[in-house]
């Protein structure tokens, strides 16, 4: 074996399998060249401590020079014949640093291995003002490893029940990862067993006189063309398949399968989803014009976009049908309670809704026991 030198490792050229050049003068030093053409610096050892053979990355041929390479391998050599493991050394310093490491720093790790990684655009967008307005200017100049759960509960004081609520599981999970990554010790989460405020749920149902006002409504703005038929034919489609919003709005024209009568969503909240579709559900995507070169189903006002914003129509719609409490996420709500009404049992209704869980289902289980409240009296209703 030679000794490694420039000249050697940059004449050393890429084969199809990654390799070493070792150099003859310190054991366990060498150069990987990598298939890619990529080179690295090398040092492979015995532990002292554990006795595992090991090895460490020195650097990129480039940014290291040789003699700095050797230089470093030397410094290992000295530490192994000393008893202590160079690894090991490395591993407490990289510790020690993330300990050291201010919340916003930490937060920007977080982000790109994780958030980015885990949760959805739409997710990540909506989460975004929490974490600019809330989070960051709060935690971020402290040392991480020094936010306590004192600091956390002051935290959670300033904040609105609602917004500390989201602001919190944030957190949490943050500080799980941090304690994965080693920038605090295990088991010292600061949002550990600190009681978050329950999510109001605010669910309201269409009673079938208000879904005929509605009906009505939306064919009189259709006919009278003061709302984009996109915008009519979106709003029916919610009401008649129980999909969200933003299912309906992004929905492409290759996800409607109409020979098998189902809408195939590439991705939803919960994944890639296929939604049965009945027939007046069919019956208002086949009345919907397809416009050329657009791939959306409810087209927006520029080419080649959807629908996004019709939330203002909506409010418009609304108190001339007279729902002043109805929310358009409402509308699923209520086919949610329609469904219920005519039978359909929760696991059904899971599908229908595109649950992961039925446990999310079980949100209407209340309809479920009125229903069979009202059943119950059904049985005795002659006697009385």
């Amino acid at each position: 074996m030679p000794k490694l030198t420039k000249k050697l490792v940059e004449s050393s050229l890429p084969r199809e399998k990654d390799y070493v050049i070792w150099d003859d003068e310190i054991k366990g030093f060498g150069c990987r060249i990598y298939a890619s053409g990529y080179k690295t610096y090398v040092f492979f050892y015995t532990s002292p401590t554990t006795k595992v053979y090991t090895y460490l990355k020195i650097g990129v041929h480039g940014n290291y020079t040789v003699d700095l390479a050797r230089d470093k391998a030397k410094k290992w050599c000295a530490d192994i014949a000393k008893d202590i493991d160079p690894k090991a050394i490395k591993k407490a310093k990289e510790v020690a640093e993330q300990k050291s490491v201010i919340f916003e720093k930490f937060w920007q790790v977080f982000t790109e291995k994780y958030i980015k990684q885990n949760h959805k655009p739409s997710t990540i967008n909506r989460d975004a003002s929490r974490i600019k307005l809330y989070i960051l200017p709060f935690f971020g100049k402290k040392p991480i490893v020094e936010i306590e759960r004192r600091d956390v509960l002051e935290f959670k004081d300033s904040l609105s029940n609602g917004t500390s609520t989201k602001c919190l599981r944030l957190l949490t999970t943050a500080f799980n990862q941090a304690e994965l990554w080693e920038y605090i010790p295990l088991n010292t989460n600061p949002c550990r067993s600190i009681p978050k405020h329950p999510d109001k749920k605010m669910e309201n149902y269409l009673t079938d006189e208000q879904l005929k006002k509605l009906e009505k409504t939306l064919l009189e703005r259709e006919i009278a063309g003061i709302v984009s038929p996109y915008t009519i034919s979106a709003l029916r489609l919610i009401i008649y398949t129980g999909c969200r919003k933003g299912e309906i709005l992004s929905l492409q024209w290759e996800e409607i399968d109409l020979t098998h009568n189902c809408l195939r969503l590439k991705d939803s909240k919960t994944g890639k989803r296929v939604i049965p579709l009945n027939d007046i559900a069919k019956g208002i995507i086949l009345n919907i014009e397809k416009q050329a070169n657009n791939p959306y189903v409810f087209c927006g006002d520029k080419p080649g976009t959807h629908l996004v914003a019709i939330q203002k129509t909506w409010e418009r719609i609304r108190k001339q049908a007279g729902l002043p409490d109805i929310r358009i996420h409402d509308l699923r709500h209520s086919f949610a309670s329609f469904a219920i009404n005519n039978g359909v049992d929760l696991i059904e209704l899971k599908g229908l809704l595109g649950h992961a869980s039925v446990k999310t289902t079980e949100r209407y289980i209340h309809l479920t026991n009125k229903k069979l409240l009202d059943a119950t009296n059904r049985v005795f209703k002659q006697k009385t």
